[in-house]
């Protein structure tokens, strides 16, 4: 794939690191200034929580930074719930007619894009992603072959960790669901249909990409609550509920977010992009590094230690490689990352890295 095609589309409509980790993580006090991914918008908009001076959100695929544009504009100019409606959180036959209501607040760019997608806006902008396509074909088409959809609704209702891992190795852990997991949740298959089979292309060990994510949802769910899960609604029920919302989604943080959402800048562009003239107290770095080889690693290295001031902390997921930042110059909380991982309602990543300058 080309690499203007790779960006000419939504990859993400929501973001799949656990936001409530990384405010932990990343310990932001009051007039800091941030550096952030883009991606789905969700975690910069709940970094927006602790009352930062400014967070840079930045991204490569243009498409990202229209969706983040949308998400901001719902929000601050609907009501709560209308945002859960337009979003597709909950039925609604009038989201066009909302988006409509939206224009004059929306830059051009951004309107059109979706003007001209507007099966993109009936669908409800948080189920738009190639990634929640992906999702949306293995609870439709897959999970049916080893678990009946009662069976799994149930499964994400539970609250004890003893009764999740009864329930997982009873009903679900079965022959078939083992064989399917590792398939599905491969290089190949995840690599067409979910994510891009470039993003493998610096993957040091390719063997068994699907077992390796199977035992992180094995430990997941010994390690965090089912019911109040939203990664997991998400993938086994087909949409978040009340009891498991983003959080920037959460009724309780939505007022709070709405009023600072002019503490948020977009940047088209990649981290390499960044001037710098600034200097940057935290960085949401998602698993950026996941994807370069290692002279392009190098150099956003570089160019993190010229705009990071003293003390910056720093959130970096691994998913399948092993990419972590040289101690000469990025301490790692070795203990931190761990009680933090999990405490990871996300499951596919191997590990979580907090860092200080």
């Amino acid at each position: 794939m080309k690499t203007r095609d790779k960006f000419s589309f939504i990859r993400y409509s929501n973001c799949w690191e656990d936001s409530k980790i990384l405010l932990e993580a990343l310990q932001i006090k009051e007039g800091e200034v941030g550096l952030s991914i883009a991606g789905g918008g969700d975690n910069t908009l709940a970094l927006l929580l602790a009352n930062p001076e400014k967070i840079y959100a930045f991204d490569v695929n243009k498409t990202q930074l229209y969706l983040m544009k949308l998400k901001m504009t719902a929000i601050e100019k609907l009501s709560y719930d209308e945002v859960l409606a337009f979003f597709g959180i909950r039925k609604s036959s009038d989201r066009l007619r909302t988006f409509f209501s939206l224009r004059e607040y929306l830059d051009e760019e951004s309107y059109q894009y979706f003007n001209h997608r507007r099966e993109l806006i009936t669908r409800g902008i948080i189920h738009i992603g190639k990634f929640e396509k992906y999702f949306q074909i293995f609870r439709k088409l897959v999970c049916p072959l080893f678990c009946r959809a009662k069976r799994l609704h149930q499964f994400c209702s539970l609250s004890s960790f003893t009764k999740q891992r009864h329930f997982y190795k009873r009903y679900i852990n079965n022959l078939r669901f083992r064989m399917i997991f590792r398939v599905f949740f491969g290089i190949k298959v995840m690599g067409s249909l979910g994510r891009d089979k470039s993003f493998y292309e610096n993957l040091e060990d390719k063997s068994d990409v699907g077992g390796d994510i199977k035992k992180r949802f094995e430990f997941g769910i010994s390690h965090s609550e089912n019911r109040s899960n939203p990664y997991l609604s998400y993938i086994l029920r087909g949409n978040f509920t009340k009891n498991a919302l983003p959080l920037y989604l959460v009724k309780e943080n939505f007022s709070l977010i709405r009023e600072r959402l002019s503490k948020i800048q977009l940047i088209h562009g990649s981290l390499l992009d960044i001037s710098e003239r600034e200097r940057f107290d935290f960085f949401n770095l998602s698993d950026i590094f996941e994807y370069m080889n290692e002279e392009d690693f190098l150099k956003n290295v570089d160019k993190l230690e010229k705009i990071s001031g003293t003390g910056a902390r720093f959130a970096i997921w691994n998913m399948q490689n092993k990419r972590y930042l040289p101690s000469e110059s990025f301490c790692l909380l070795k203990e931190e990352s761990k009680s933090l991982f999990k405490k990871n309602q996300s499951y596919f990543y191997r590990d979580f890295s907090v860092y200080k300058r």
